[in-house]
């Protein structure tokens, strides 16, 4: 069955609002479809902050805070990791009263098993891609999600941030 939200060549948008607006439905329904597989694939929703504290371990309050969660939701999951032996908790070298959460080795073998999933899982929804067309999705995915991350003043239009300087 075809999918009906993709767009006809005869069906592009007209405007670059109408391609905007369209960039958004697009990205909406891809933040969908990325919530069906995460439920799909995830035994827990837990298992994904092992990555940021691979980057860098981190306080819980600091972890909830980079995941944009509640902390009482995080330390559930934290106990859950910890539970499972795939975090611990160890000293802060900043202040020993404190701890820091540090994936363990069955953490980071955890991480190696869930990347390998999701690039198994990429691979195939792929495999009929020409390589170009790959490698230029790559390319426009990382520039768009680059500016996406820049920061911006809030509510601010670029056009609104010219203002001319009256002549006095």
């Amino acid at each position: 069955m075809a999918d009906s939200s993709a767009i006809a060549p005869e069906q592009a948008p007209a405007t670059p609002d109408d391609t905007v607006t369209e960039l958004g439905r697009q990205l909406a329904r891809f933040g969908r479809a990325m919530v069906r597989y995460k439920a799909q694939q995830a035994a827990s929703a837990a298992y994904g902050l092992l990555f940021p504290l691979a980057e860098r371990p981190q306080r819980a309050g600091a972890l909830a805070e980079a995941v944009h969660a509640d902390p009482s939701t995080v330390s559930r999951q934290i106990a859950q990791l910890v539970e499972r032996g795939l975090v611990e908790r160890q000293p802060d070298p900043a202040d020993g009263r404190a701890c820091v959460l540090v994936p363990t080795d069955a953490g980071h073998e955890t991480m190696a098993a869930l990347r390998r999933r999701r690039d198994e899982h990429l691979a195939a929804v792929l495999e009929h891609w020409p390589a170009d067309d790959v490698h230029q999705l790559v390319d426009l995915l990382s520039r768009f999600i680059t500016d996406f991350e820049a920061p911006r003043p809030s509510g601010v239009r670029p056009e609104e941030t010219e203002t001319s300087t009256p002549s006095r």
